[in-house]
């Protein structure tokens, strides 16, 4: 209670005051605790069913004490599903399986715990489910879902609608834009996360000299090509591996003709582009079949060599063999899906294209991947376990168990947050 007689104006106006400075007191404290608050590990568990029809939940998770996974909330149902997750810096993107598709869901990275789910295909319209990218405008900060749809009145789907889902928040009245081809001028592509899904890169064309996106009549410019894919007088089928604002990392497709020749080799010739410096140079990768994910300067590979043979790669012993509503069968879904095709010898590769460096991690288990690069810490997922070590120079130093729980093989997407 205030010391004055309550009665008196100027003392309630006094009284109201002092809670007025209090309130706005414990605000600026509780903001200046978010600012100066340590960053905390957040993991991200989907299961994309792209090829099956069975769903699975997709959860954001931190670590607890004992090194084990804690829910913070689940961003899709296990009713609902996963079709495809698309990552990119500030957002992930969680696009559900229901055909017509009519909602995506958003992750922010600066935000974990916002849910914000945008409805993008009011009409019901058909989904186009080859031809979902992140792009990354030239005026925004924020990354945006590109999804494409067709009518129920063009069988043939030569034509669609491009729809613009961007993350940003600041404009929650119109947040969705139909027809903006131009935006895949900035195309933004991660990779391919690891795990047993079949995940493959963004095929593109050429247009003159140049590297494009050819989607329903719409041929977008990407970037330029490499010399030694100008004018060489045969069809080339280009690959987009990864594409940020500083790289963008190419392949050729290879013809039905050389992947069924004996003499394949063990190692793919990447074309990567310094866009900062406008310089290509060859990349010669690990494996003849591997996949392939950048984190900022740090291109990471999962070795994989083709397999027509389907010979079970090593580790497989070691996955979960039996599924639950919430968690799939890892290893048959490895012998149904990629691990069907490419055989995995447990090796992940870290090459930087800036320096040269190259790193080799020997894990003996297909189910791995490296899952962030970020300044001199490195996180890597070896079956149900995630490590966290440090580079230095052109090693790794002092791996340790950041968590081992059941649901981390389902975990592809991992940042920190404050």
């Amino acid at each position: 209670m205030c010391p004055m007689s309550a009665a008196h104006p100027r003392y309630r106006l006094f009284c109201g005051g002092m809670v007025f400075s209090l309130v706005c007191s414990l605000i600026a404290s509780a903001q200046n605790a978010r600012e100066t608050a340590p960053l905390q590990l957040y993991l991200f568990s989907a299961t994309p069913t792209e090829h099956t029809d069975k769903t699975y939940p997709a959860i954001l998770y931190r670590v607890s004490v004992d090194r084990k996974l804690k829910a913070v909330r689940e961003v899709v149902s296990q009713a609902e599903g996963v079709r495809l997750v698309q990552a990119w810096t500030d957002a992930i993107f969680v696009d559900s399986p229901p055909v017509p598709a009519t909602f995506v869901s958003i992750i922010h990275t600066n935000d974990p715990l916002r849910q914000d789910r945008v409805k993008f295909n009011p009409q019901g319209l058909n989904l186009n489910n080859s031809a979902t990218v992140i792009a990354q405008t030239q005026l925004a900060s924020s990354s945006q879902l590109l999804p494409l749809l067709a009518g129920f009145s063009d069988p043939a789907h030569l034509r669609g609608n491009l729809v613009s889902v961007p993350s940003n928040l600041s404009e929650l009245g119109s947040r969705l834009k139909i027809d903006t081809w131009d935006e895949y001028a900035s195309l933004r592509h991660q990779g391919s996360q690891g795990g047993p899904a079949l995940v493959a890169g963004l095929i593109g064309s050429i247009s003159g000299q140049n590297l494009a996106m050819s989607v329903y009549g719409h041929s977008i410019v990407i970037d330029g090509l490499p010399p030694e894919l100008r004018a060489t007088g045969r069809e080339i089928v280009p690959v987009i591996a990864c594409a940020s604002q500083q790289y963008l990392v190419l392949l050729v497709q290879r013809t039905r003709e050389e992947m069924s020749s004996p003499n394949l080799g063990d190692f793919r010739e990447l074309f990567v582009h310094d866009r900062t410096q406008d310089r290509w140079k060859i990349l010669r990768t690990d494996g003849n079949s591997s996949g392939f994910r950048l984190f900022s300067q740090w291109l990471t590979t999962i070795v994989g060599m083709w397999n027509p043979d389907h010979k079970p790669s090593p580790g497989r012993e070691n996955e979960r063999n039996s599924s639950t509503d919430r968690l799939p069968n890892v290893q048959q879904e490895y012998a149904t899906f990629s691990g069907r095709w490419n055989w995995k010898p447990g090796i992940l590769v870290l090459q930087n294209l800036a320096d040269g460096r190259k790193i080799r991690i020997e894990t003996g288990q297909e189910d791995s991947e490296v899952l962030v690069i970020q300044e001199d810490a490195v996180l890597y997922r070896v079956n149900d376990t995630i490590y966290q070590a440090k580079i230095a120079g052109d090693q790794l130093k002092d791996p340790t168990i950041v968590v081992k729980d059941e649901d981390v093989p389902e975990i592809h997407w991992v940042f920190w947050s404050k």
